[in-house]
């Protein structure tokens, strides 16, 4: 089943305008289709009744009540020195199954906080994107930027991918049961030596995917990847 982003919500009618009205002709979609519609924060089961160049308009069947998988993965992504490629991580790493990510801020990573800014608006829009395209339950949340000295070990289980210094894989860890996961992924040349040294002492465990030396979109897509596959809810 196709879905869309609506515009407005009028009594129990949801309206498409704009690009989205755009994607519903490209799509040959007509009247009498059902739909799926997403609405401030909340997916609705829709029925296409009235098309017109300006708008869809669509009566809402249900509310549909939808629950993300376990875990929660927070990726703390260091924003690329090509900070392009960060689109690329939003929308993979979307389909994958994280559920927050947040930009993040390291010696080596992108440094220019106002663009970084100037491009969150940018990355919402390719979340949106995503969520339409894999079906996931929510968007994927794109919090506001973060320092890496400021990252807390807050959830169930926090690693720290670490091609340079890690230990483990995350074969080696159980990853049964758990409900919160944060990981953190460096940018081009990985983390400096302090820096790895400050997050494995505020309690992120180091890990290596294995066998070669990844991108870091790469990890960062892979990593949320394994996790989800690998992890098994309680």
């Amino acid at each position: 089943m196709d879905r869309f982003i609506a515009t407005k919500k009028i009594g129990d009618t949801l309206i498409i305008e704009g690009e989205e009205l755009q994607h519903i002709f490209a799509k040959r979609i007509k009247v009498g289709q059902e739909l799926e519609l997403f609405f401030e924060d909340k997916l609705y089961l829709c029925l296409l009744e009235k098309l017109t160049p300006k708008g869809a308009f669509c009566i809402v069947i249900k509310e549909l009540e939808l629950t993300a998988p376990l875990p929660f993965i927070t990726l703390y992504q260091c924003v690329p020195v090509e900070l392009r490629t960060m689109d690329f991580v939003v929308e993979k790493v979307s389909e994958v199954g994280a559920y927050r990510l947040v930009p993040t801020l390291s010696k080596r990573s992108f440094q220019n906080i106002t663009a970084i800014n100037k491009r969150m608006e940018r990355w919402k829009r390719v979340a949106l994107s995503a969520f339409k395209q894999c079906k996931r339950p929510r968007p994927l949340e794109i919090a506001p930027l973060a320092k890496l000295e400021e990252l807390k070990a807050d959830a169930d289980l926090n690693l720290l991918l670490d091609n340079f210094g890690g230990e483990k894989s995350l074969k080696d860890l159980n990853l049964n049961g758990l409900k919160t996961v944060s990981l953190v992924v460096g940018p081009e040349g990985g983390f400096t030596k302090q820096e790895s040294e400050l997050l494995r002492k505020r309690g992120f465990i180091p890990v290596k995917l294995y066998p070669y030396i990844l991108r870091s979109e790469t990890a960062a897509l892979l990593g949320v990847g394994l996790i989800m596959n690998l992890s098994t809810p309680s």
